[in-house]
């Protein structure tokens, strides 16, 4: 899937869709399609490591995992984990080898065991299961590694209609095999509006319905259908209203959001470059942008000294 096709969102809407998404749903997704590891997980608590993670290597572009989140286990003695996802949407030919080699980054750099898993939203990827990478040199293997993957496109929608709400939403962008699309959006939105998800979920939920089953790019799936279908998105309407209500809640998100980047951007600048002037330290505080702060953070990786950094005007 390439990021100007016609019958899809582009790399960089995918990837900000199904960052959040993981980061509101990790549990969920573990549960629904990978159930056997998800039953050994402790998710009462879980640590959110991907934006920390930038990875710089020597003549090497730089390596940043879509999302890393720390879990403890519930086997035993518990132990910390990481649980790594790599969200593709365009280059899968080259995926398997690159889940190794963030396996064996995350290892290396953590010293934590790593659940490796791919979320595919390519068509004919193989759908849901464990794929292997496999090194070989002078005929003789030399590596096998393991990793999860989750076809999307390729599993059947019907399937994951019934009961949770965060797979009925996912359905809209699997494949129906007896269903028509506007069925299998309408059965999704009926599943997140009656669910007892937080508001805040269940937007998030419809949005990214709307997003892959745009209602324009919907065939005429007959008259009870279409009506049902448009009945559910009226009655959702309302949600304009509830939108109101967490204008003020989602304000104070994006205000813990810019915090949290920029105490990691003080962070690496004081690592790197020691104490740091009043009045650059002024400057930065008044930023508020998080695409901003994202950028300063990539310019410290190659900066050499602190005049190398390019502050906004």
């Amino acid at each position: 899937m390439t990021a100007n096709a016609p019958d899809s969102p582009g790399r960089t809407l995918h990837d900000r869709i199904f960052k959040e998404f993981l980061h509101r749903f990790l549990p969920d997704f573990l549960r629904i399609f990978f159930p056997a590891e998800a039953a050994r997980l402790d998710f009462s608590a879980i640590t959110f490591l991907d934006q920390e993670l930038l990875i710089n290597l020597p003549e090497q572009a730089l390596r940043v995992p879509d999302f890393v989140a720390e879990v403890s286990t519930l086997d035993g003695e518990s132990e910390a984990i990481l649980v790594h996802v790599e969200v593709e949407g365009r280059d899968r030919r080259s995926l398997p080898q690159r889940m190794f080699e963030y396996y064996s980054l995350l290892r290396i750099l953590r010293q934590k065991k790593v659940l490796p898993l791919a979320l595919v939203l390519q068509p004919q990827a193989g759908g849901l299961g464990w794929q292997v990478y496999r090194e070989t040199l002078f005929g003789r293997q030399l590596l096998e590694f393991h990793y999860g993957q989750v076809g999307l496109r390729d599993l059947p929608s019907e399937e994951y209609l019934s009961g949770d709400p965060v797979a009925a939403a996912l359905a809209s962008l699997m494949q129906p095999a007896h269903l028509h699309p506007a069925e299998v959006k309408l059965a999704g939105l009926q599943s997140v509006i009656k669910s007892t998800l937080t508001e805040g979920d269940k937007l998030f939920l419809i949005d990214v319905i709307e997003t892959y089953l745009p209602h324009e790019r919907l065939p005429d799936a007959g008259e009870r259908i279409m009506q049902a279908l448009l009945d559910t998105e009226l009655t959702w309407g309302e949600r304009h209203k509830l939108e109101g209500k967490l204008e003020g809640k989602l304000e104070g998100e994006l205000e813990g959001e810019i915090k949290g980047k920029m105490e990691i951007l003080l962070r690496q600048l004081q690592r790197k470059f020691g104490p740091l002037p009043g009045s650059f330290v002024q400057r930065l505080e008044a930023i508020d942008d998080t695409a901003v702060l994202d950028e300063l953070s990539d310019q410290v990786l190659t900066a050499v000294t602190l005049d190398d950094i390019i502050l906004p005007e």
